[in-house]
């Protein structure tokens, strides 16, 4: 395991393992922490649950187009080593959209791990999509994700994902982080999808290599999960080949798979409208137009 050094002003420089450095660092840090949940339970156009609490607030402006709108923000700017954040969304015989004010920051730490854990249910009918706005990683961040869905065969579900590694006008590059992203997926009680995503240490060549990163600015995952998988395939044939980013699309088992890679975030992002609009067939969230 690799070794680091600290020096604070209470103690003379020492070596310490690595895994004992965010406890260290931790006892060391007397540092605020943000804490933040939210909780929505839609139930046809009733809200049967709406609980927010800490740096986690959540708005349902009003609805101009098929879905309703939940948009999240976080009152604490982004998030840091330490913070803890719990997203619960219930769709139950409605159509939901829950997507974020602005783009999330995960900045610099100098403890332990944020801890960001999202849990989505989608009841028999219902359409649920997550897809907030881009995430920019920064160097030296430090999270653990999980997100979980649990879906009915009868729902339709959609999650979008995007990770933008450094603010390429600010000449950011990521070189040392820890970033892990877990995503379990259950239709009716059974997993169906799984991925791991670990990016811990020097992550140069892990981000710049072509089985990797291959050297771009913004990775996103989306996944949709419905009867209707292989017609939203289909529609989505002619903007990947004619996409200026790398993407690709699979579809089995009522699952549609989509990976984008783009070394430049904004060119990435004006992708990634064109694949949303033509897979939900319907104009994206206000908050992604501002």
């Amino acid at each position: 395991m690799p070794e680091s050094l600290i020096q604070t002003s209470e103690l003379p420089m020492r070596k310490v393992q690595t895994s004992d450095r965010h406890a260290a660092m931790d006892a060391l840090a007397n540092l605020q922490r943000a804490r933040g949940q939210i909780g929505l339970h839609l139930n046809g156009q009733k809200i049967e649950r709406l609980y927010q609490a800490g740096c986690a607030k959540i708005m349902l402006p009003k609805t101009y187009g098929d879905m309703t709108e939940a948009v999240m923000l976080n009152t604490a700017g982004g998030i840091t080593g330490g913070d803890q954040l719990d997203i619960f969304v219930q769709a139950q015989d409605c159509a939901l959209v829950a997507t974020s004010q602005t783009a999330e920051r995960f900045y610099k730490s100098s403890t332990s791990p944020a801890k960001i854990s999202i849990r989505l249910k989608a009841e028999e009918s219902a359409h649920l999509h997550w897809m907030p706005q881009e995430t920019i990683l920064f160097d030296g961040a430090e999270i653990d994700r999980t997100i979980r869905l649990d879906m009915q065969s009868g729902s339709q579900c959609l999650i979008a994902e995007s990770l933008v590694l450094g603010r390429e006008a600010m000449g950011e590059q990521v070189q040392n982080c820890h970033f892990t992203d877990s995503w379990r997926l259950y239709r009716d009680g059974v997993l169906f999808h799984a991925e791991q995503l670990r990016l811990t240490g020097d992550v140069r060549d892990v981000l710049a290599t072509p089985a990797g990163g291959n050297a771009a600015r913004l990775l996103t995952t989306i996944i949709y999960a419905g009867p209707d998988a292989e017609g939203a395939a289909d529609r989505l044939k002619p903007i990947i080949s004619s996409s200026g980013s790398v993407s690709a699309a699979s579809f089995w088992m009522e699952k549609l798979v989509i990976r984008l890679v783009s070394a430049d975030a904004p060119a990435g992002r004006a992708d990634i409208v064109k694949l949303l609009l033509a897979l939900r067939q319907q104009p994206l969230p206000r908050v992604w137009q501002a």
